[in-house]
């Protein structure tokens, strides 16, 4: 069954042998590595720690970091740690006095709890100031992780990739990367039961997000 996809952007669904008819609307996640990688270079950072969670977004993600530091050369100190495995190496990675910077990789889990609980232990240790934070998409999207903990998420550089929005017939060219064509949201936010009876699940959606029964 061909599928296009919004929003998943695990590196590995590139491989057209394994994925044949997986298409996506999105980047994969190493390029958000090798953002984060020229962030690392232009701030010139020597160590840094990699955070992410178990699995194969968390873990592609820290691979293709490693591997775009190799390749453009990047000598990084650092060490590989997951959420779920994080227990107290936040706080001890501060008792050791080590003056480095935490990068945290795509992709994070989706909830927001995991990143929270990290800023915690910051905040918790004492150590609100000591890290700069890089985070993926799912850390810069989102207020939730940091509320509350603004102090010790302070000065986080976040990515995201970039998004647009056509209003009306004017504005980036037709066909321009990440953008839709001219007219696009007129189109889209003008479709109603009457009007958009060719797409058979409409109703559904539309039951789903008026919480109605037609």
């Amino acid at each position: 069954i061909p599928q296009i996809s919004y929003a998943s952007t695990a590196p590995e669904l590139s491989d057209p042998g394994r994925y044949e008819y997986f298409s996506r609307v999105v980047p994969p996640d190493s390029y958000q590595a090798q953002a984060m990688v020229d962030v690392v270079r232009a701030l010139g950072w020597s160590y840094v720690s990699t955070l992410a969670s178990e699995g194969n977004y968390g873990e592609s993600g820290v691979e293709a970091f490693v591997q775009s530091s190799r390749e453009t050369g990047q000598a990084l100190g650092g060490t590989g740690l997951y959420w779920e495995a994080l227990g107290g190496a936040l706080g001890g990675t501060g008792s050791a006095g080590r003056e480095g910077s935490a990068l945290s990789l795509p992709v994070l889990p989706v909830t927001p709890s995991p990143r929270r609980r990290v800023l915690e232990a910051a905040t918790l240790a004492n150590l609100s100031g000591h890290f700069s934070w890089v985070g993926s998409d799912s850390w810069g999207a989102k207020m939730a992780p940091v509320q509350g903990l603004e102090e010790a998420a302070h000065g986080a550089i976040t990515i995201l990739p970039k998004r647009a929005s056509v209003p009306g017939r004017y504005g980036v060219p037709h066909g321009a990367m990440g953008c839709p064509p001219p007219g696009f949201d007129e189109y889209f936010t003008s479709r109603s039961l009457e009007n958009n009876r060719r797409n058979l699940w409409f109703h559904e959606f539309w039951e789903d997000d008026f919480n109605c029964r037609l």
